[in-house]
């Protein structure tokens, strides 16, 4: 007998990135278990072909648009049971706008790091309050589950976010003649945000060192962002690095390269390292988030201090080394194949567990 159908209020922020593959991913997947979503939320491309209830949540914590996003929110949540909110902005609308609904709360993200110490103590505040008021906690990783206080862990758990890797449609020689990387030549790929966060910084401080021991080694970064004309003065003036700009999907470039690089001084899961898993493409990441669970198995990658560049160039080195050694290009996949721990399935169930449990 199957369960009945549950409304369900997915509340997004303004989203790049990690939260919109995860939430593109799990609303059609919720459906198949009888959870039908309605999402909300700024941004009315969010999902392939379904609707978007706009809601004008604000982008920064400083803005005077957060009454409006309750209200709108409030008006339009309809038949739903269950509100569930997608990072802290989303949180801080739902949790006004719910009335009796419970809330779970995805915390893709704790208040990071800020220049100016008053927007980060605000951004804390804010934090503390919402947390505080939801039914149930979501966190991506155990990293961001162990940041939580204590007394917030009795009703969190960790959910890894559901990701849908593309199937590569190129072949490995016809990605590097496009991108002008012999055949021959170490590949390696950084698929990332240009922003302070992913720490391309470290990344052009460390490439010297790698390209005086590997002169023949490629380095393409995909993607664009908000530091681009600092990332084409800093590391794109660099010998042997090629700024391919914004790709989607990036499965071929990640399969067809010798090593993904992550050196981001901030992430709760990283999605290139779960590409990278998924595709057969060792990686070397720093530290953070899910990234230490993610290449926890031997033959997947190295994981190294966030912000050490002379780290970050010998690690690159030696899992180049090693990949020549065992032929690594030989034994990557045409296919996404999912480890276990990644398969979507146990964790959209589990989500949708969660969610009745509280209906």
């Amino acid at each position: 007998m199957s369960e009945p159908v549950l409304d369900v209020a997915q509340v997004v922020p303004q989203a790049v990135g990690g939260i919109r593959s995860h939430v593109r991913s799990l609303v059609p997947r919720l459906e198949s278990l009888d959870v039908r979503s309605v999402v909300f939320g700024p941004d009315g491309d969010l999902l392939d072909g379904g609707a978007v209830v706009r809601v004008p949540i604000p982008a920064r914590i400083r803005s005077t648009g957060w009454a409006a996003a309750v209200r709108v929110l409030r008006g339009d949540l309809g038949e739903a049971r269950v509100v569930h909110a997608h990072g802290l902005k989303a949180a801080w609308v739902a949790d006004r706008a719910r009335g009796s609904r419970p809330l779970v709360v995805t915390v893709h993200n704790l208040p990071l790091p800020a220049a100016d110490g008053r927007p980060r103590r605000l951004a804390e505040r804010v934090a503390a309050s919402v947390l505080a008021r939801a039914d149930r906690l979501v966190a991506p990783s155990a990293a961001v589950l162990d940041a939580l206080p204590a007394a917030l862990r009795v009703r969190a758990e960790v959910v890894l976010p559901v990701v849908d890797v593309a199937t590569p449609t190129r072949s490995a020689a016809d990605v590097r003649s496009e991108l002008g990387v012999p055949a021959a030549a170490p590949l390696v790929v950084v698929v990332a945000r240009l922003h302070r966060q992913k720490g391309l910084d470290v990344l052009a401080r460390a490439w010297p060192t790698i390209r005086r021991s590997s002169s023949e080694c490629r380095l393409v970064v995909v993607g664009d962002g908000p530091e681009r004309a600092v990332v084409e003065r800093t590391l794109g003036s660099l010998d042997g690095v090629l700024l391919a700009g914004a790709r989607s999907p990036a499965t071929d470039v990640i399969a067809a390269a010798d090593l993904t690089l992550v050196t981001s001084r901030w992430e709760a899961v990283p999605l290139v390292l779960v590409e990278s898993v998924v595709l057969g493409t060792p990686a070397v990441s720093t530290d953070v988030g899910a990234a230490r669970a993610l290449l926890g198995e031997p033959g997947l990658g190295a994981i190294v201090p966030v912000g050490d560049d002379a780290a970050v160039a010998a690690a690159v080195l030696e899992q180049l080394r090693v990949g020549v050694r065992a032929s690594r290009p030989a034994g990557r996949r045409s296919r996404p194949e999912w480890p276990r721990s990644l398969r979507p399935e146990p964790l959209v169930e589990r989500l949708a567990e969660i969610y009745r449990e509280l209906a």
